[in-house]
């Protein structure tokens, strides 16, 4: 009896050393992901780059799901201690890479106010899936399943405002998709920390700290709409904001938002046509 407790004892030890080291470097990761993505949007001269050549990200940002693959089907590559922290550190620095376009059209405020409330999200479901009774890791099946109803919702409400503009449906989609992301993070929680009925080895922290990570990315990428779109925080007034100082030369506008109409007026003093759009 008292060789058991000193063994759950031993457990528990390496359990909570575990989590902690997938928590910090998680947290570690975010904080170096925020770092870069500030500079892009600030730095004038880097921010031209990649609005300009948004394909330099899309390249990385392929690679580094490529890359997260390889890492997560073959154990092996995680076993092999410098190689598993190269690729790991790879992945991470080209998802970074992959969002600076984004990041570069993005103000500085949206982006670290939306930034701040992702990882809000992102360590506060953690703590829920943590500290409630009901064990998740049991109920994998009908996380997939709610995964794939919701997935049948985003697709529809994505499809009503891409064709239809219909206000604030994208919204819904935002919505749909950060639901199950945010049910998957406290599944993913109550595998780390232990004590369920499935629980994540103690040698996988950077696989558990990559999960998490990802978990972020999703929730963020989803934010980039209202930080290019609604602009909360910054306000409508920088909605044709300059991209560049004047030697720049480039700027951005808010893409269309609900539904147009377009009216061809055939101008016979100019012999031209001019497109007129009115916006609902």
């Amino acid at each position: 009896m008292e060789r058991r407790t000193t063994r759950l004892l031993a457990y528990q030890r390496d359990r909570r050393k575990f989590a902690c080291i997938c928590y910090t470097l998680t947290l570690s990761w975010l904080l170096l992901a925020l770092l870069q993505w500030v500079l892009i949007s600030v730095i004038a001269e880097i921010t031209v780059v990649f609005v300009e050549y948004y394909w330099i990200s899309l390249i990385f940002f392929v690679v580094a799901m490529m890359l997260v693959s390889i890492f997560v089907f073959f154990e092996r590559v995680r076993a092999i201690t410098c190689l598993n922290w190269l690729m790991c550190l790879l992945i991470v620095e080209f998802v970074i890479i992959g969002v600076f376009n984004l990041a570069a059209l993005s103000h500085w405020q949206e982006l670290l106010v939306w930034f701040f409330i992702c990882m809000l999200l992102l360590f506060g479901f953690v703590l829920i899936g943590s500290i409630i009774p009901h064990d998740l890791t049991l109920d994998v099946v009908i996380l997939f399943v709610l995964a794939f109803i919701f997935l049948i919702v985003t697709v529809w409400f994505a499809m009503i405002s891409i064709l239809l503009k219909v206000p604030y449906s994208f919204v819904v989609y935002q919505l749909s998709i950060a639901i199950v992301v945010l049910l998957f993070v406290m599944y993913h929680a109550q595998t780390i920390n232990g004590g369920r009925f499935a629980e994540m080895r103690l040698n996988d922290y950077l696989l558990a700290a990559l999960i998490l990570f990802h978990d972020f990315i999703i929730l963020f990428l989803l934010t980039f709409y209202q930080q290019l779109v609604m602009r909360f925080i910054v306000g409508a007034t920088t909605a044709a904001r300059a991209v560049s100082e004047a030697n720049r030369g480039l700027s951005y506008i808010d893409p269309i938002i609900g539904p147009v109409q377009e009216d061809y007026v055939d101008d016979d003093d100019s012999n031209s046509t001019t497109a007129v759009q009115k916006f609902a």
